[in-house]
């Protein structure tokens, strides 16, 4: 289920690539066109010079410098800000408003919040609490309400002060100017004190205000606008399983609170609502999880809660019979993505109680020979971290990493002593999870030995793993990994052509040999002795798992490409299953893409125009009715295009349509995968890639 923006579909930039971004379900596919007779010879990409360059004039004075200031340097620069100007960009705007809202029930003011999305595109949070202040104050030399202030000038607003908020997520003094400055247009509403006080901006400037009475019952901020078009990509959208999923955690984070969320659905042509209330908070958030993981190990949540040194410390934790790791960490309510100390802290308590255990009771009998690995320890764990603290110190307007150092012994001493507690009073299931982990570090230390025999390429029963003579395997000429891209495609027929049309100057080219490897529910043993996905393992370059090391990786695009039917599908979803469990940080980073070669070509007075999908050969009907009687040739597979054909439609950066994989919630990503992949459900995956065989430049991980 999602929304599009309302904008037209994105034209193909021949300059460039067109890398649109992918979702999690299918949305509404747009129309291209190449035409062959602007192809070009060589394709565009970005080299370095080998030629002269014109000198730039030596003369650098004071009148070179500017200084952006406020709402212009937001709109200058928006990713310093808010990551960057796609889906996840755009959706971060809500992030910051809902942060906001949250943070005033947190201090005690309010027990809902509403997030509203219209079929227009207008975003609508309002909270209940206190309502930003618009009395008037001083600020260069003007009198101005406070409201406008907070809207237009960074690092203004109530939460520098000491006691203002005693834990607070939006501490910069941000947040609710960038929404503004990237907006097309902004209402902002404030009932308070028996007021109510509105005024309109356009893209971040304050237009005349509004103040008049009002129900002295009614309190709140709210904050109604319509992003700016002209900064986010084309293909930016709202998600609105991504903001269900925010919303269902900020309920387990704010245990108590409510949150309505009303959208259209541009999918079912309908508006959806939707409320989140959680009695129980984290372990609720646990329980969750483990409809898209394996089953618990145990039944019960492990739940430790505890405040020290005013930092209050709750964690929720629950193995399970799989081997991916689910870890969810906050402050003060924040997603943490990259971690930090409070992760750190958790990490080590862990590895240092289980190994206390684990001898205890004589399930390892040397801690230094035998001891579990905190990696292995991990595989398979779903667990949530959250702290709430004063004064924290994130990493970046986007906060993705917590940097307090105290806060680290901190979470390690509550973890030990909750530990501690919980296996004494659990000896027996206690046990049982330590059996798993032991069985889980005897495959590990076999699986490890093939992982190295993978990237060694050395002798396995007497076949050479050696990437650089393997049949399988076309190596580009570029020893520049930011220039190199990796092509895995479909069957000997398509690698063949594959082989012939790519650019060898920087393209490899990986064939497959059949369908990869299911690794939802295999064990790393049985993935790395896999030899497509030893293969796989060996030419990316970065191993897997506790080995993998992302400066290893040898290719700046890892490009699946696969035929446009019901197999083709599978294979990719198989082949996005096992980078979404086996190289997330590369969906996470933004280095694997689909490839979207054109379904259709036509030839239309003397020229060759390719088409796209059903949409774009429909459109070019509409647009040229003496064509109707002309022969559409439909591409059902890349074997079907000879070598010049699929250089200049899959091949060319020039001419190419490229879908970048994303990650914007691994639950949802997790869910999708387990669903669609667990034997059990092999009726419905038919079903699935029956109905989607078209679709799949539009599915995502």
């Amino acid at each position: 289920m999602f929304r599009s923006p309302k904008a037209p579909p994105p034209t193909r930039d021949e300059s460039d690539v067109l890398q649109d971004q992918l979702s999690l379900l299918p949305t509404r596919s747009t129309g291209e066109q190449i035409d062959e007779s602007e192809e070009k010879d060589t394709p565009k990409i970005e080299t370095k010079a080998t030629g002269r360059t014109k000198k730039k004039p030596e003369n650098y004075s004071a009148a070179d410098i500017q200084v952006l200031e406020g709402i212009a340097a937001i709109r200058h620069r928006p990713g310093m800000y808010i990551g960057s100007t796609s889906t996840s960009g755009l959706i971060h705007l809500i992030w910051e408003a809902l942060d906001n809202a949250v943070d005033e029930a947190v201090a005690g003011y309010g027990k809902h919040v509403w997030v509203m999305i219209d079929q227009e595109g207008w975003v609508t949070v309002r909270d209940e609490g206190r309502g930003m202040p618009f009395d008037l104050m001083l600020y260069q030399g003007e009198y101005v309400p406070a409201a406008t202030v907070i809207l237009t000038v960074p690092h203004s607003g109530g939460k520098f002060s000491e006691g203002a908020y005693k834990t607070a997520g939006g501490l910069h003094g941000v947040g609710s100017t960038v929404i503004n400055a990237l907006s097309e247009k902004l209402e902002v509403t404030i009932w308070k004190d028996g007021q109510q006080f509105s005024q309109n901006f356009s893209r971040g400037t304050a237009l005349p205000h509004a103040i008049e009475p009002c129900d002295p019952k009614l309190h709140g901020t709210q904050l109604r606008w319509l992003y700016d078009r002209s900064v986010f990509d084309p293909d930016a959208y709202y998600s609105i399983e991504a903001l269900e999923s925010r919303l269902k955690a900020a309920t387990y984070l704010n245990r108590g609170m409510t949150f309505h969320l009303d959208a259209w659905d541009d999918a079912t042509n309908e508006e959806i609502s939707r409320v989140f209330y959680s009695r129980d908070g984290l372990p609720d958030y646990v329980r969750d999880l483990a409809l898209s993981t394996n089953p618990p190990l145990f039944k019960n949540v492990l739940s430790i809660m505890k405040d020290k040194d005013d930092v209050h410390v709750e964690i929720a934790l629950q193995p399970t019979t799989g081997y991916k790791i689910s870890m969810y960490s906050y402050a003060n309510a924040v997603r943490t993505r990259d971690g930090g100390v409070h992760e750190t802290g958790f990490k080590a308590a862990l590895t240092k109680v289980v190994n206390d255990y684990a001898l205890k009771w004589n399930i390892i009998r040397n801690r230094e020979r035998d001891g579990f690995r905190p990696e292995v320890i991990q595989q398979g764990l779903n667990v949530v971290i959250s702290v709430k603290l004063t004064n924290p110190q994130f990493q970046g307007q986007t906060k993705d990493r917590l940097n307090n150092a105290p806060v680290e012994g901190i979470v390690r001493s509550i973890v030990d002593e909750g530990l501690k507690d919980w296996f004494e009073s659990n000896a027996n299931v206690g046990k049982e999870w330590l059996k798993k982990i032991q069985q889980m570090q005897k495959a590990r230390n076999e699986a490890q030995l093939v992982e190295e025999l993978a990237r060694a390429g050395t002798k396995k029963n007497g076949e050479l793993i050696d990437t650089t003579l393997s049949k399988k395997f076309l190596r580009c000429n570029t020893p520049d990994p930011s220039r190199a891209e990796l092509f895995i495609v479909e069957g000997d027929s398509a690698g063949g052509s594959a082989g012939q049309g790519r650019f060898s100057d920087f393209q490899a080219v990986l064939k497959l040999k059949g369908k990869p490897l299911n690794v939802a529910k295999a064990d790393l043993k049985s993935i790395v002795e896999n030899e497509e996905i030893r293969t796989i393992i060996n030419v990316l370059g970065t191993g897997t798992r506790d080995t993998f090391d992302i400066t290893r990786l040898k290719f700046n695009r890892v490009i699946i490409a696969t035929d446009a039917d019901v197999d083709g599908l599978h294979i990719q979803c198989l082949l996005l299953t096992l980078f979404h469990q086996e190289f997330s940080d590369l969906i996470e980073r933004g280095f694997v893409y689909i490839a979207c070669p054109p379904l259709y070509s036509v030839k239309y007075k003397g020229k060759v125009n390719w088409l796209l999908d059903d949409e774009a050969r429909i459109r070019f009907i509409e647009q040229h009715p003496d064509s109707q009687n002309l022969e559409f040739k439909r591409f059902k597979g890349l074997g079907e295009m000879n070598p010049k054909e699929l250089r200049d439609t899959t091949f060319d950066p020039a001419r190419r349509v490229l879908k970048q994989v994303t990650m914007e919630d691994g639950v949802l990503a997790a869910r999708l995968v387990m669903e669609l992949m667990e034997d059990k459900n092999a009726e419905r995956r038919r079903t699935f890639l029956a109905e989607h065989a078209r679709k799949i430049k539009e599915l995502d991980v």
